[in-house]
């Protein structure tokens, strides 16, 4: 299971590894860290998936990073129709753009993972997505809906996912 992490962060986020190296502020280079914490997915009704992470960030170089139970926001430094940088912002009121990631089960079955984005800009918001999943080796590219100025939208997956990553946060198609 570790090896779906892996794969991830090879193919999304190399850097990362080596800025554990040294300690990183909070906004350093867009990113800020999260404190240790166990991730845990219902699988089935009798299976469960729990992976410790010791450090990973909610954003780091433009790109943000969701686990289930996340609920946060970003902050959007644009230069006219381009985002020059995403950062990471937990005061939900101060957010350009919102996200509420979470798994939802019913009797003990999962029945999917949930994303909840709202767009507090002017701006239509478009993104692109990568996820991992338990038990599934690799790295697989999924869809976001372009998200209008002051709405909310609502992603599903029929399936646990490890992790979301959402790159390439843009104004234009």
């Amino acid at each position: 299971m570790r090896t779906v992490l892996l794969t991830l962060v090879a193919f999304c986020l190399t850097t990362v590894l080596h800025a554990q190296d040294k300690p990183a502020a909070k906004g350093e280079e867009g990113s800020s860290f999260r404190k240790p914490f166990t991730l845990t997915l219902q699988i089935d009704k009798e299976r469960v998936y729990e992976e410790k992470f010791e450090r990973h960030p909610y954003v780091h170089h433009n790109e943000v990073f969701l686990f289930k139970g996340d609920d946060f926001g970003v902050t959007l430094q644009r230069e006219g129709d381009a985002v020059k940088s995403v950062t990471y912002q937990p005061d939900l009121t101060k957010a350009d753009i919102t996200f509420k990631f979470s798994q939802e089960v019913k009797d003990g079955e999962p029945t999917m993972m949930m994303l909840v984005i709202k767009n507090n800009t002017q701006a239509t918001i478009y993104m692109d997505a990568l996820m991992t999943s338990p038990g599934k080796e690799g790295v697989f590219k999924t869809t976001i809906l372009p998200l209008q100025p002051g709405l909310s939208n609502y992603e599903s997956w029929p399936h646990p996912m490890v992790q979301l990553v959402l790159t390439k946060i843009r104004t234009t198609k």
